[in-house]
Formats: C-alpha cells, structure tokens, sequence
C-alpha cells in the first residue's frame, strides 16, 4: 500500500508529539519536589557523616519514595510523609532545616515507625508534593493539623477527659457544655441533643476553617441554622474548634458498647440539688446556657423570646411545664429538652418569675402579649 507523502509527515507529527510527550512526563517525574526534598536530605546527611563508609553508602545511594504501612491504629495508612521528613527521627537532625529536621518529643511511648504521621497529624499520606502531602486540596477535608490543632490528633488515642498536654482540647470540651451545646447537638458517648445537626464525625467531615466559620457565624454555612452566634473570645472559638475537629468516631480505646454505656450513663444521671431561690435560679439559666437564646435586660441572644418581663406574661405552673417539656405548650419549639432536679425547676421558675422590669423596650413586648 503506498503511503503518501502528506500521511508520512503526519505520522512523523504524530510520533514526534509522543516522544514530546513521554520527555515531559519524565521530566516532570524528575522535577517533582519530593526528589529535591530527597537529594537535600541526602546531602545534608553525608556532610553529618564522620565515617568515610557512610559517606560513600550515602553517595551511592539514588533518591526513592519512602513509606510505611500502619495497621495498628485506627484505619490502615500509607505514610509517604518520611520521604521528605526523611531526618524526624534522627537525633543528628536537632538543628537541621526543615523538613528535615528531628520531630520533637511527644510525652510517652510515641514510635514515629510504628504510629506513623498521619495517625496524629492527619494530610495525605499518599501525598508526594507538598500541597497534595498537607491535605491542602480544596476538597481534602482532613488538612494538616498545624500549631495548636495538633490537639485534636491526640484525642483518638486519649478520649476524654483527655490529656493535660492539650489544655484547648479539654478547654473545647468543657465550653460544649458550659455554652450548652449538648442541648442541641448529639455526640456519641456525649450527648444526644436532637435539635442541631448531630456532630459526632463533624471532625471527619470538615476542615478548621469551616469548623470556625461555622462558631463565630453560623448562618454562614446553613442559613437555616438556629443556632445563635455566642459571645467568644479568639481563644475559646479556637478551643470549640479543636474539640469539634476531634470527633471524629474513631475512639481507639473505648468500643462502640463502651461509648453506648457512657451516653446512656451521661443521659440517666442525677441533676444536682440546689437551695431554692431567685440566685440559684440565675445560676441554673446561666449553666444552662440560655442566655445563648434569650434576652434579659438586654442582654443575650435574639433565637428565643425576650424573657424581660416574663413574670408578668406567665403563671410559675406553666414555665415549669414548659422546661419540663417545651414542646408540649408550644409546638415546633426549638427549645432544648435540659434535665433539671426538683430545686432546680423551682429556683429558675423563681427566677423568671422576678422578670417584670418594664422598660421603653420591653413594654411593647408585654402590651403584645398581655392583648392575647
């Protein structure tokens, strides 16, 4: 069959674009940052070497993907992280440069081979370049945890109460009930709210950033959200944020069964008894965290009803039915279900009942319902 000149140079095109082609690739392939982090790793080790073998065996030696494999812990990981941290446990490296440099010394039995980076960490294992290898795609929802959210590493292996050496996780812990989160939101082994969205894989699901959009405003994410915007310092958004991003359902230590037990332990206990009177009764609104919702005097949130001049809108026989089960006087109410001890129900009653300062704001609120 004779060929045409035409189709000649075409083929040749052709050919030529794939040698083009597959020479990109391997330069490419020989340009990828891991082969410079290897090389870099490499050098700096030969000029730390005082015996001329290992010198040679270090100049010999070709760049290569280094990995490891853990099973021990939680799911099974591939760790690519030692192929440019190639020093993290090599006491020579104190002073090196990063990335090579040795990795600091984690409290306790912590064998960086045996545990791996990821496991406390988290990025992407698998991950060769530095954007892929830190989780820092768009869409990776487990970033690198940097500075301070390491914390939330530590809490697969060390649930609650968790360990001194992560005060921001124990602080994150203590504020989702001191700003009565768990009225809302469920958490296994922690709480079983059923009014908010149930945050028990919130830390497997989302990143740091929309974790601390989401606390400071939570309309900024879900414009439905009910959810009222709390008065946090920096420090405390911080703390919620490393707590949250700790749940992720992976308790290495306690079983499904056990973390079942706990909840219903958590749910069945005995609020406590206080002395009866309109103080107390403060403290329970405070500790219940409904200042998050309701106005008093002008302070607190907008979600539910100004609560100024309740006194003079309701009998105690109704409030207290009312905190007992919110949703039985008023239906569709976004109110939580709280727990409360008999002296408890009596002393907020008391306390809400001495709500009757009338004020130029509030009076209209109390014209409008006194007319019902």
């Amino acid at each position: 069959m004779k060929i045409e000149k035409a189709d000649r140079i075409v083929f040749f095109l052709a050919a030529l674009l794939l040698v083009a082609g597959n020479g990109l690739v391997v330069y490419r392939n020989y340009q990828t940052e891991w082969r410079h982090y290897q090389s870099g790793y490499l050098e700096l080790a030969r000029d730390k070497a005082d015996n001329p073998q290992v010198k040679a065996m270090l100049t010999s030696r070709k760049v290569r993907i280094e990995q490891q494999i853990v099973r021990q812990f939680g799911e099974q990981r591939v760790d690519r992280c030692v192929t440019c941290h190639a020093g993290v446990d090599n006491p020579r490296f104190l002073d090196a440069p990063p990335p090579f440099r040795t990795h600091p010394q984690v409290p306790g039995e912590h064998s960086l081979r045996e545990f791996g980076c990821t496991s406390c960490h988290a990025g992407n294992g698998r991950g060769l370049s530095v954007e892929d290898a830190h989780g820092e795609s768009e869409f990776w929802t487990e970033p690198l945890l940097k500075g301070d959210y390491i914390e939330a590493g530590c809490a697969k292996c060390h649930p609650a109460p968790y360990l001194e050496e992560t005060p921001r996780l124990r602080m994150g812990a203590r504020l989702f009930k001191e700003k009565a989160c768990y009225g809302c939101h469920a958490v296994e082994s922690v709480s079983d709210g059923k009014l908010g969205v149930e945050l028990t894989e919130v830390g497997r699901k989302w990143g740091i950033d929309y974790l601390v959009e989401s606390i400071v405003d939570p309309r900024a994410n879900n414009f439905e959200s009910l959810m009222p915007k709390m008065d946090l310092t920096e420090e405390e958004v911080k703390a919620l944020t490393i707590y949250l991003k700790s749940l992720r359902r992976e308790d290495l230590v306690h079983g499904s069964v056990a973390q079942y037990i706990e909840l219903r332990q958590w749910h069945n206990r005995e609020p406590e008894e206080v002395p009866v009177s309109v103080e107390s009764g403060k403290l329970v609104f405070e500790s219940k965290g409904c200042v998050a919702c309701h106005t008093i005097n002008g302070v607190g949130g907008k979600v539910g009803p100004d609560l100024s001049v309740y006194g003079l809108q309701r009998t105690g026989d109704w409030i207290e039915q009312h905190h007992l089960d919110p949703r039985s006087l008023i239906g569709g109410s976004s109110m939580p279900d709280f727990k409360y001890s008999a002296s408890e129900l009596e002393s907020v009653t008391l306390y809400l009942l001495a709500q009757k300062k009338l004020s130029v704001d509030n009076a209209a609120i109390y014209g409008s319902s006194a007319g019902q």
